[in-house]
């Protein structure tokens, strides 16, 4: 015999299976993305604009307008810091020489967090979608806690013979 309740039930106990699921593949795509979104969040917010120096400019093997730049700067705390930028269109960008200077943003709390200035936009994508994926698990948690606490109500309204 077909109960119209316990298929209802059965719909938010499907509910709570799939929204934990897409919670899982959001929470898989932002932890993707978190290296980038959090040097452009920590950028965007207090960045201080420095002067580096490039230390090696490395090819990337199979692309020849592309090279990795390895360059050194010094935060406020003077402490000195190593970092890389693998830069894909190299060819049509500004060009760089070993032992130039070459224009840096630091993050003020995070020295280690850092971007060659011109290069910032690159970061933005990841930011975007570390962001939004923390939103969209957030909301599928919450909704998930709703549809659960519906279950609840409706085993708490249940008859039992």
């Amino acid at each position: 015999m077909f109960y119209p309740r316990e298929a209802q039930r059965d719909h938010l106990y499907n509910r709570i299976v799939m929204l934990t699921v897409a919670c899982c593949v959001v929470l898989l795509l932002a932890g993707m993305a978190r290296h980038q979104g959090i040097r452009y969040g920590a950028l965007q917010f207090n960045a201080m604009q420095v002067s580096g120096t490039v230390t090696a400019l490395e090819e990337i093997l199979m692309n020849d307008n592309g090279k990795i730049i390895h360059y050194r700067y010094t935060d406020e705390q003077g402490l000195s810091h190593d970092d890389q930028y693998a830069d894909e269109r190299y060819a049509e960008h500004t060009q760089y020489e070993v032992g130039g200077s070459i224009a840096l943003l630091v993050s003020r709390w995070l020295p280690k967090q850092n971007a060659i200035a011109s290069e910032l936009h690159s970061y933005r994508p990841g930011f975007y979608i570390m962001t939004g994926g923390l939103l969209l698990a957030v909301l599928f948690l919450l909704i998930s806690g709703r549809t659960f606490w519906q279950i609840q109500a409706m085993k708490d309204q249940d008859r039992y013979y």
